[in-house]
């Protein structure tokens, strides 16, 4: 049954699902806060794509193989991306986002800066894996970005105002590849040197026009002081929403990582590979922005976090779809021809209609008081893939061939479609709040019940 017509910003002693519309959802500067977010996103991921450019350049001049210095980066940085949840998942950037920003920034810069100051000196391993792990909490941005837009935009156009700072995460790629590709005849110094400079132009356009909305803030600190919350690790939709997206990373992580490495199997040219990987980049920016426009549309058909939520996840469920077409696609038809290949890629790119709807729905989850620390819950979850991902691919081609790397793909996929088919029925943790609110005797009553 629906619920009727209900938000998640509490009065002080109104009900915790009782709708405030702020005055931030009709001020036109929330694009100026989407547009920001996406600039200092595309900045970060398209300087990250200096490492791959630089590895074998950076390899000889620490003098070891380029294989040991790129699994050793690569793995350090997906722990990285996995531990970086771990930081805010209390909730202590819920007021403090520019704080958060600017500390996931400089774990991001800093390395950026050592990295080549530091390696030919020091040629040591242990340091390199230190300062990629370090760039890889930078990844908490997301988590960050989903609560402060969340200030600016009503549930029905949070998707749309996460698609640009999302779609970064492949645009940028591409993007970067293309930059850094022509900066590499300066030497793969100056490439780190360059490419951290455009980092800290995208942080200063965001520290110049970044803005808390006013409200939200406020809704935030009341809830708080009023809260009496259980954990978010209580509640089964947090277990549920975090395994949600454990497909579009498995996904991503793949395609970005391994894709070119099965271009050169094939017998692919170099010039081909990288053209596939930059319409890949190009294609999923604007699915992002094409899928949180279907689900903000969907969310606008019933204004209750229920609906707004499921919303979120059919657009999952049709990403999901994409990608198991798209996985067996590039496994069985990729080889036949570049024509194929190319399709294939681009078939599995409609996963990031996922990321802005995921990033779009904690706060319809969670109530106020606690949707910090349920979108760092959730991306704790997550991201755990991306620990083990880089690893079991690794050992999949090594064992079984690449066939075992795209079935297990499919494979995830398609049991994500069963676990959006639960998510859309299980209890949202802020129903269960306003239910225990609404019971007569709190809590007593409701476990009497």
């Amino acid at each position: 049954m629906a619920l009727p017509s209900w938000g998640m910003f509490p009065a002080s002693g109104g009900n915790i699902m009782e709708i405030k519309e702020q005055a931030e959802y009709s001020s036109p500067y929330r694009w100026v806060m989407a547009a920001v977010a996406g600039i200092i996103m595309t900045t970060s991921f398209m300087s990250l794509t200096a490492f791959g450019v630089a590895a074998p350049a950076m390899a000889k001049a620490m003098d070891i193989p380029p294989s040991t210095l790129s699994t050793a980066g690569i793995d350090a940085f997906s722990v990285g991306l996995f531990v970086a949840f771990f930081l805010g998942h209390g909730g202590i950037f819920d007021t403090r986002i520019k704080l958060g920003v600017l500390l996931a920034q400089a774990f991001l810069i800093v390395p950026q800066i050592l990295l080549p100051l530091l390696m030919p000196l020091t040629k040591s391993l242990t340091l390199l894996i230190a300062l990629r792990f370090c760039q890889g909490l930078m990844i908490m941005m997301i988590a960050l970005f989903s609560l402060q837009l969340a200030g600016w935009f009503r549930s029905s156009q949070r998707g749309i105002s996460l698609a640009a700072m999302l779609g970064a995460i492949t645009l940028g790629g591409a993007v970067g590849g293309i930059v850094t590709g022509s900066l590499s005849r300066l030497g793969w110094q100056n490439v780190y040197y360059i490419t951290a400079g455009i980092m800290v132009l995208g942080a200063v356009v965001y520290f110049l026009f970044a803005r808390d909305a006013a409200g939200h803030a406020a809704d935030i600190q009341l809830s708080k002081q009023n809260s009496h919350h259980k954990s978010v690790w209580s509640y089964p939709m947090t277990w549920i929403m975090g395994i949600v997206q454990i497909p579009n990373n498995w996904t991503l992580f793949t395609i970005g990582g391994f894709l070119p490495l099965y271009a050169y199997h094939l017998g692919y040219q170099p010039q081909q590979t990288g053209n596939v990987m930059f319409i890949w980049g190009l294609m999923g920016f604007l699915i992002a922005i094409l899928g949180a426009l279907l689900g903000d549309h969907w969310a606008r058909q019933d204004n209750s976090h229920r609906n707004f939520v499921n919303a979120r996840l059919r657009v999952i469920t049709l990403a999901n779809t994409s990608v198991i077409v798209g996985a067996l696609m590039i496994l069985y038809l990729a080889p036949i021809s570049y024509a194929w290949f190319l399709v294939s890629a681009l078939v599995v790119a409609c996963t990031m209609a996922t990321p802005p709807n995921y990033w779009a729905s904690p706060c319809n989850c969670f109530a106020v008081a606690s949707m910090g620390a349920g979108a760092f819950a959730i991306g704790v979850i997550s991201n755990s893939v991306s620990a083990v991902g880089p690893v079991a691919s690794s050992v999949l081609i090594d064992t079984v061939g690449w066939s075992g790397v795209f079935w297990v793909m499919a494979i995830l996929a398609a049991l994500g479609l069963m676990v959006n088919e639960i998510a859309m029925r299980a209890s949202l943790p802020i129903e269960t709040e306003a239910n225990r609110q609404t019971e007569p005797h709190g809590d007593m009553g409701a476990a009497l019940g």
